[in-house]
């Protein structure tokens, strides 16, 4: 039995092992374009809310900080992106250990051991960048394994509670910075140490406190610049200016539409894995069944390169898994207390993450699923037994997990977020931030033009505006010029808005893709272009092989 146990080990960890690395150094998303943009600006020296408008601006604070310890040690920015990839992988595999150290204490060790793999796979849009949605994923997990180890160990020690309390308020507070809607995980938090730690508050009163004095050191750093007026204003305009988020009520059609997909899809897999079952003569196969054939699903649509779901719907699949895995369950009597313990606070910290993305953002449900990791990981092996050596049970149960991986493996982040697999990366970025990257061909061409073209381009100008891909204000050491580096392909009135509010920000040089002598269509069609070529009063108008430059 051991040395089945220690062959699965090794197989999920070596696969696990290419996944990281493939992750670090193979495709490109523009997400990641405009995360670098943000930790870039922080590091010439923009001022949140006063100087930006961007939505995310308060998740920069990582990638600032490791692009800063790269420009330190290696004097320039030849490939940052790799070593803040790299960095962020770092921080994600040790997330995935605590938690199998946590979950070990309530589980069986090789449950444990494969959730926490499940879980160091599961990054919410397959990247490594510490990125926001990265960075909710991780400190609401950091702040999830402290109240385990607050309310469901058996340790007493006063002093031990005290600081396990301090450090859950500080992930807290790091995940509401990274994202500020994780409000709503927050009060989660809140009302569960509140009920928790009834007969001892101190426990709800220091993380509560902590979270309060975080907060008001930000604001105070914040308002040490700017008005509370001016921070108003700000705060308006950006979330205005933004079309990527928010929606109100006008999403709820579209989640209800999104809500009878899922149930279709849930449906359709349950039964196919519950006849299988019942052929076999062991209705345990259901769960794992149910894994292997949605995982297997995907695999197939990323190697034949199948649009029907695109790149961000890849772990809508969990979803599915989960819910199949949560009903089999409760079904089957298969949890017990301390089973329900643990999936309250796992399972109920990833709908509370679910949620806020849900509220948030106008992704669909099965995209937004991706942040429902913990929560799938822990059902998952919970819904389970697997614990024979020649169980059929137990193989299903490994190459579920196996096919979770291949997908991490075989799906390619495409800039334009098409469907490709990694055997359309087939060429590596030679010079530049993206130095090392692994791309598709025409990509990678471009990224090294870029790097020898754009520094030359922009040489002189205090500020620049570049449409498209925001990574291409690596390439220069000019500050940028508008509000948000979000690639909304909505190029409206909203950047005169910024202009406005801040004339001294106005760009020198405002760059469009163009190809071929065509200005992308999308471009070519929007407010900017007609401003471009009138308001703007471009003294020369020069091209490069990928933009035009309207130059003052």
């Amino acid at each position: 039995m051991k040395n089945k146990v220690s062959l699965i080990k090794v197989i999920l960890i070596a696969l696990t092992v290419v996944s990281s690395v493939k992750m670090i150094f193979f495709g490109w998303v523009i997400d990641e374009g405009y995360a670098f943009a943000i930790g870039n600006r922080l590091l010439q020296g923009d001022l949140l809310f006063r100087d930006m408008w961007e939505l995310h601006q308060t998740s920069g604070y990582a990638i600032e900080f490791f692009l800063w310890i790269f420009q330190l040690i290696m004097g320039s920015s030849e490939g940052e992106i790799v070593f803040v990839r790299a960095c962020g992988m770092a921080i994600h595999l040790a997330v995935s250990y605590l938690l199998y150290r946590a979950l070990k204490r309530h589980l069986p060790e090789e449950k444990a051991f494969i959730a926490a793999v499940l879980y160091a796979n599961l990054s919410p849009k397959s990247i490594s960048t510490p990125e926001f949605s990265n960075l909710i994923n991780q400190t609401s997990v950091l702040t999830l394994i402290c109240l385990d180890r607050l309310y469901l160990s058996k340790d007493e020690n006063k002093k031990g509670r005290f600081l396990w309390a301090a450090a859950a308020g500080v992930f807290l507070s790091l995940c509401v910075m990274s994202y500020p809607p994780s409000l709503i995980f927050a009060v989660f938090i809140f009302a569960y140490v509140f009920v928790k730690s009834k007969g001892r508050r101190s426990e709800f009163v220091t993380v509560l406190s902590i979270c309060m004095v975080s907060g008001l050191l930000y604001m105070v750093r914040i308002l040490s610049y700017m008005s509370v007026s001016e921070l108003g204003e700000s705060i308006h305009m950006m979330l205005a200016t933004d079309v990527t988020h928010g929606g109100g009520l006008s999403k709820i059609p579209g989640y209800a539409l999104d809500t009878v997909i899922i149930a279709f899809f849930t449906l359709g897999f349950a039964t196919v894995s519950y006849l299988i079952s019942k052929v076999l003569k062991k209705k345990e196969l259901m769960v794992p069944l149910s894994a292997s054939l949605v995982f297997l699903w995907r695999n197939l649509h990323i190697l034949l390169r199948n649009d029907t779901y695109p790149v961000e719907y890849t772990f809508g699949g969990i979803l599915i898994v989960s819910l199949i895995a949560f009903i089999y369950a409760m079904r089957e009597k298969m949890y017990s207390e301390e089973d329900k313990k643990v999936l309250a606070l796992y399972a109920g910290g990833s709908l509370a993450v679910f949620l806020t993305v849900l509220v948030a953002c106008n992704q669909s449900v099965f995209s937004s699923a991706k942040y429902l990791t913990i929560g799938f990981a822990t059902l998952f092996v919970m819904s389970v037994k697997a614990d024979t050596v020649k169980s059929l049970e137990r193989v299903f149960f490994s190459a579920g997990a196996v096919l979770l991986i291949l997908i991490n493996i075989f799906q390619y982040g495409n800039p334009r977020n098409r469907l490709f697999n990694i055997f359309d990366a087939e060429a590596r970025v030679p010079s530049g931030p993206g130095r090392w990257l692994i791309l598709e061909r025409m990509y990678a061409n471009k990224a090294r033009i870029d790097s020898e073209e754009l520094p030359v381009a922009f040489a002189g100008a205090d500020y620049v505006m570049i449409t498209g891909d925001a990574i291409a204000y690596l390439y220069t050491d000019a500050r940028i010029g508008h509000g948000t580096t979000i690639m909304t392909e909505d190029y409206g009135e909203s950047y005169a808005e910024y202009w406005r509010a801040r004339p001294d920000r106005s760009p020198d040089i405002i760059a469009i893709e163009c190809y071929n002598g065509s200005p992308d269509t999308v471009v070519a069609s929007s407010w900017l272009y007609e401003y471009l070529e009138g308001d703007f009063g471009a003294s020369q108008v020069v091209d490069t092989t990928y933009y035009r430059l309207y130059i003052k």
